[in-house]
């Protein structure tokens, strides 16, 4: 349904105190398409007329089916953009409504890239809250475990604290850590938790490359900020392992952004444990690390960098 189109008159039905309504498209000419609009709700959903306290419309309904309208649902509102013209006005009537449809459309853009302009700006000045994978084997570990909130990823082997992260004016990535001082007790760091796990999950994206032996999947998100936390997700293993059918997964973190998985066992994840010691380290929190993931644990096998 094109709600741009005039030549369509998308009839609503609300139901009780308007959290239940249904939507259908008839012809804007049609001498009974809120009859015909009804009928086909009934059919469909088995909607009770009494339970109608509200109808919608972009065109006033045609003699015949105000009639219908006034005995059907007798205690319901009516509500339309457009009135109907005489038969020899319709050409004129439509592309006045084109005009005005057009005009409200744009507004709606404008209204939703405004709002989402705002969302950056807001995101960029105050930070979106990330985890922060760390390697356990780096020191000052336990001094970090003792000030910032933290969970454990593979045991103590890989854990992750908490940032709201952002570019600085300069291009560089600024974090503001969470520590202990900022919680207001285990619902806090619930919170903490949700939210920065949602920030993972928002924009992530998933790649596949084929190789001369296997398949390898990235992920990554668009703002190049920590989609290696999405190891973390519930429902990391699922998602991954049903892509192909993978029982076992083997992770290669070369830095916080991003991920390779593949099939363990396989020549693949013999390359990206290659590729995982080889490398150096890319972020003074995180070693590159090579994880296996099955549905119940994620084990560190290896590091780099050191």
């Amino acid at each position: 349904m094109d709600l741009g189109d005039p030549t369509t008159n998308p009839i609503s039905f609300t139901l009780g105190p308007a959290d239940e309504f249904f939507t259908e498209p008839v012809g804007a000419r049609d001498e009974d398409g809120f009859r015909r609009a009804w009928r086909r709700i009934v059919a469909e959903h088995g909607a009770d007329a009494g339970r109608v306290t509200r109808i919608a419309a972009y065109w006033e309904p045609s003699a015949a089916d105000r009639e219908f309208l006034d005995t059907t649902f007798a205690d319901a509102g009516l509500q339309f953009l457009f009135e109907r013209p005489e038969p020899a006005g319709w050409d004129s009537a439509l592309e006045k409504a084109q005009q005005v449809l057009d005009e409200v459309l744009r507004a709606e853009e404008a209204g939703e890239l405004a709002e989402e302009a705002r969302r950056a700006r807001e995101k960029q000045a105050n930070g979106e809250l990330l985890p922060v994978l760390r390697s356990g084997s780096l020191g000052g570990s336990d001094v970090v475990r003792q000030t910032m909130p933290w969970l454990p990823v593979a045991g103590r082997d890989l854990f992750a604290t908490f940032a709201y992260t952002a570019l600085t004016p300069r291009g560089t990535v600024g974090m503001r850590h969470v520590l202990n001082d900022h919680l207001d007790g285990a619902g806090g760091f619930t919170e903490v938790v949700t939210t920065a796990l949602a920030s993972v999950r928002s924009g992530l994206v998933l790649e596949e490359a084929v190789t001369e032996t296997g398949r390898l999947l990235r992920v990554h998100r668009p703002d190049g900020f920590g989609a290696a936390g999405a190891v973390m997700l519930p429902d990391f293993h699922e998602r991954m392992s049903g892509i192909h059918g993978w029982d076992e997964l083997t992770v290669a973190i070369l830095c916080p952004d991003e991920a390779w998985i593949t099939q363990s066992g396989t020549p693949d994840a013999e390359r990206l444990a290659r590729e995982v010691r080889a490398a150096g380290q890319q972020a003074p929190e995180l070693r590159p690390a090579l994880l296996t993931v099955t549905a119940t644990a994620i084990d560190l096998v290896t590091e780099g960098g050191s």
